[in-house]
């Protein structure tokens, strides 16, 4: 996904990508963790503009992807569709945030400001785009908002049944602590 500079037009340029998870670094440790596998492949958009010598990239990744449900543990598909916003330069920036007490300030790098630095003529989408396709992964995957999951007693799938478990009293917990006495 490498993008040359003279070919970004004035109005923009629009870019298409069709990938697999090996498209990406790190993929292999995501495969194997067998958290989530793809059902499609990714798709990519992007559009790059030129805005004052920074290249500003949007974006929407969308994909279908298998996992399981982190309450529950029942497999189930979910639609990935996750937008983007990304800027780039290749001008060396620093600067000097004089708010600060002492005379020298602070010194900023483009990295510090949330600019993706490039060298040369040309931009490599590759890791940016599957940092975003990581970071739209969901922590804790559930099959849906209410999803109820087991029952911590006796596993039961509280989304098919009602468990007859009594929910813990925590009143009991703490009742040695009634009686301490502190000097």
């Amino acid at each position: 996904m490498i993008i040359q500079l003279d070919q970004i037009k004035d109005h923009g340029t629009t870019c298409h990508y069709r990938l697999a998870p090996h498209d990406f670094p790190d993929a292999s440790a995501w495969e194997e963790s067998g958290d989530f596998k793809l059902q499609a492949p990714i798709n990519v958009e992007v559009t790059l503009s030129r805005i004052s010598g920074l290249i500003e990239v949007r974006g929407r990744i969308t994909t279908t992807i298998d996992s399981t449900c982190g309450r529950c543990l029942k497999d189930f598909t979910f639609d990935l569709d996750e937008s983007f916003d990304l800027t780039f330069t290749n001008e060396p920036l620093t600067v000097h945030d004089d708010g600060v007490d002492d005379e020298e300030g602070v010194e900023l790098s483009a990295e510090d400001l949330g600019l993706i630095p490039f060298v040369g003529d040309s931009i490599d989408l590759t890791e940016a785009i599957g940092e975003q396709f990581f970071l739209a992964l969901p922590v804790r995957p559930l099959c849906s908002v209410g999803c109820q999951g087991l029952c911590p007693y006796c596993g039961i799938d509280l989304n098919e049944k009602k468990c007859h478990c009594a929910p813990p009293d925590f009143a009991k917990k703490f009742s040695a602590l009634k009686n301490i006495k502190i000097n």
